[in-house]
């Protein structure tokens, strides 16, 4: 799927792609051939063989205003952990869905967690929006405490 921004504004340019590509997991049951095809990959594993999906993102992005360098390794972090924020919610939905390993230990560190204890919300949340907006929460509080802490 690619995406590209329409309208300029603070970002001059805003573009890429998201690719997902089937994962063989299993391809060591064909060899010495490589399956390139879903039907070949069938065929050598007798239809037991697992596919799995390999995603990956690529973009560029652009602002209008070219900051100065400390400004603009900070506006690099922001777009860095907003990317990575994004990746682990996929993640995390994926998990969700088929109802994973990330699941299976969140309930149980649920059922482990002990009255007055600080929970982290952001795991136990199954609505995306609902885990963006913790998050923001959570950078805030941490913020805080790190200028009381000086």
């Amino acid at each position: 799927m690619k995406f590209k921004q329409t309208k300029t504004g603070f970002m001059k340019k805003f573009e890429g792609c998201w690719r997902v590509e089937p994962l063989f997991v299993d391809e060591a049951m064909c060899h010495p051939f490589k399956p390139m095809t879903k039907e070949d990959y069938n065929a050598c594993t007798r239809g037991k063989g697992r596919i799995g999906s390999k995603v990956s993102l690529e973009q560029i992005l652009q602002p209008a205003i070219v900051p100065p360098p400390p400004i603009s390794w900070y506006l690099r972090g922001i777009t860095a952990r907003t990317t990575e924020m994004l990746i682990n919610d996929m993640l995390a939905e994926t998990a969700r869905i088929r109802g994973g390993y990330e699941a299976e230990k969140s309930k149980t560190q649920e059922l482990q967690g002990k009255p007055g204890e600080n929970v982290d919300l952001v795991a136990y949340s199954n609505d995306i929006k609902e885990r963006w907006i913790l998050r923001r929460k959570n950078a805030k509080r941490s913020h805080r405490k790190q200028l009381t802490a000086k």
